[in-house]
């Protein structure tokens, strides 16, 4: 866990648009600010692109001080305002499979629901500094950030890239 605490930021490289810019450094739940900017209660929508059980990516080894062979649950999806093909951002969510079965087990169960309702709920967890990059190979995602949320000892680390399509920032929403 970064000891810089709760709103840090770690920029990897400057110049985010101005626009982006509250979206990338948001400590709260992207979900509540995405509901606040489509201005319906029943958006974001998920699309759920995968999920399961596997061997830590190497980065996520890393992130999450993870041994080789280490296994995790992942889940990976799109979320958007009604039209998938316009999505908002793409997010991936890593948590030990230890971290499952210490209290983070509901996340393998949200199917198409955000996972941001289910994380933000509770009053403990702490966020890492955010960390921000920019992604040059992929264009329609080249603004991406990263933390770990963490609730007691379990851990899951949150992966999200915004795509062109997310709507004006119309504030923070609820926490």
């Amino acid at each position: 866990m970064n000891k810089q605490g709760r709103g840090a930021v770690m920029l990897v490289r400057r110049h985010a648009p101005r626009a982006l810019w509250p979206w990338l450094v948001l400590p709260a739940s992207l979900t509540a600010a995405l509901r606040r900017a489509y201005g319906r209660s029943d958006t974001p929508q998920v699309l759920l692109l995968g999920s399961g059980r596997g061997v830590a990516r190497p980065e996520e080894r890393r992130h999450l001080r993870l041994h080789r062979g280490e296994r995790v649950f992942w889940r990976e999806v799109l979320l958007h305002g009604g039209d998938a093909g316009r999505p908002a951002l793409w997010a991936r969510t890593t948590v030990p499979l230890r971290g499952l079965r210490q209290g983070l087990l509901p996340l393998t169960r949200q199917g198409t629901r955000p996972i941001g309702d289910l994380l933000f709920r509770h009053r403990r967890l702490r966020r890492s500094a955010i960390v921000i990059e920019r992604r040059r190979r992929q264009r329609a995602w080249s603004w991406a950030r990263r933390s770990i949320l963490q609730r007691g000892p379990s851990q899951a680390l949150i992966e999200e890239r915004f795509s062109h399509y997310l709507p004006a920032w119309h504030g923070r929403g609820r926490r």
